[in-house]
């Protein structure tokens, strides 16, 4: 399943926003709510170390009115190889992940797919149910 465009366009624009703080911080939490026709994210407040993400994400219930939500968060991959995992899911189950490299810190190679962190995706997906 390819992300839509809308869907691709949100989390490339979260990866920015979070980016503009830096590498080194918790991660964040977003919801997508249609406004005036257009989706946009509204950053939550939120308390999660990242330490057990899945779990943080289980306790969550999105009222009826947000359309998607979004998670942001930093991952060691190895030594020297820090990604930054931003997932999105929307109510009809469409959901991505936009992945940005710390040694290729550059808007154009940001890559979008679906199904790369599958239980991440689910866990986000989960909390619109």
């Amino acid at each position: 399943m390819h992300p839509t465009p809308d869907l691709e366009l949100m989390l490339r624009d979260i990866d920015r926003y979070v980016g503009a703080d830096g590498w080194e911080q918790p991660p964040r939490l977003f919801a997508l709510v249609m406004q005036d026709g257009n989706m946009t994210t509204v950053e939550q407040a939120w308390e999660s170390n990242g330490e057990d993400l899945l779990a943080d994400l289980a306790r969550i219930a999105w009222p009826d009115d947000v359309a998607g939500a979004a998670v942001s968060t930093l991952r060691v991959l190895e030594p020297d190889h820090d990604v930054r995992i931003t997932v999105g899911a929307l109510r009809d189950q469409t959901h991505a992940t936009a992945l940005r490299y710390r040694a290729h810190d550059y808007d154009d190679e940001v890559a979008v797919a679906a199904g790369v962190v599958p239980l991440l995706e689910r866990a986000v997906y989960d909390t619109l149910r």
